[in-house]
């Protein structure tokens, strides 16, 4: 069992780090990342619940989250 847990924990943490190196490389796309955490979590500290406020709130911030994604690849591109 401990065994399972400890194959577990080093299979999510090489996962994690992949995903960080994918990234590592863009930093726009870091900061497209980051933007997008901040708006979400703005959206949930203004609206209580999953209402139709911070649906809006949220389809708001993935659309600029997209819009700067695409930016983004295109820097890389240059």
């Amino acid at each position: 069992m401990h065994t399972l847990i400890k194959m577990s924990a080093v299979a999510l943490t090489f996962m994690l780090l992949a995903g960080c190196q994918n990234n590592a490389g863009n930093p726009e796309l870091n900061q497209c990342a980051q933007q997008n955490y901040q708006c979400e979590s703005s959206c949930e500290q203004q609206s209580t619940g999953e209402g139709l406020k911070q649906q809006v709130c949220s389809a708001k911030c993935v659309e600029s989250y997209n819009q700067c994604k695409a930016q983004a690849e295109n820097l890389g591109n240059i």
